[in-house]
């Protein structure tokens, strides 16, 4: 069952990538679809391999973890640097902060963890924890011009002059951090087969080359 939802989810986030490069006024709808899509893929693929109380531990401490940090970033500025939310129909909690990002990392972490356990099997904890949090890092600095030009969940020009690298790097250097030590909750074997590829990687390179699309795109027009 794991395995169909998984490529649904895959299949269904390709087949929408019109609205993936859309600015999210004009369909803003569609990031709760495809956001709740990998979270409900990542979620009841925690369940089968590690059982619903396993599942339910790595999810809400990385929901806890990730909210915080925009709760934190939306109070003080950091560390994320300003951040705007579009719309009012983004998840909320308690009217509080959207849930989008937070279920977001949930599902980039989990499917970059379950990857990489299949394919690398013999990396340990500590190295798979950072070869995971490596490519949760790649998958957010790909994703970056895509959220912050079309969707706008984060802004980081507004904390200085020019681009604001040292804030945007702050940034992302904290999301870093968060992986590793979140990574490491996780089991370290997860799904093991005799093959390398497992749908979890399937759907992380299918979200990745929509990113890469969307910046050659936003790139292209800029030309």
């Amino acid at each position: 069952m794991n395995t169909a939802i998984a490529w649904i989810c895959g299949l269904w986030t390709a087949a929408g990538f019109f609205y993936l490069f859309q600015e999210s006024a004009l369909h803003p709808w569609w990031d709760i679809v495809w956001v709740l899509s990998l979270a409900l893929s990542a979620y009841i693929g925690l369940v089968q391999v590690d059982g619903l109380s396993r599942a339910r531990m790595c999810a809400g401490i990385v929901l806890v973890v990730f909210g915080g940090i925009v709760v934190l970033t939306s109070l003080s500025g950091w560390p994320l640097g300003p951040i705007r939310f579009t719309g009012p129909t983004i998840l909320r909690v308690g009217n509080m902060f959207p849930l989008l990002p937070p279920l977001l990392a949930f599902s980039l972490l989990t499917l970059c963890q379950r990857a990489l356990a299949v394919a690398c099997p013999g990396l340990g904890t500590n190295g798979l924890a950072a070869t995971v949090a490596g490519f949760f890092a790649a998958t957010l600095l790909n994703g970056l011009v895509f959220f912050t030009g079309v969707r706008l969940w984060w802004i980081w020009s507004p904390w200085g002059e020019g681009m604001a690298l040292i804030p945007a790097a702050i940034g992302v250097l904290s999301m870093v951090l968060a992986a590793f030590f979140l990574a490491r909750v996780y089991p370290e074997d997860t799904d093991m087969k005799l093959t390398r590829w497992s749908p979890a990687a399937v759907v992380l390179i299918v979200i990745n080359t929509l990113f890469l699309a969307a910046n050659l795109l936003h790139f292209a027009r800029r030309l």
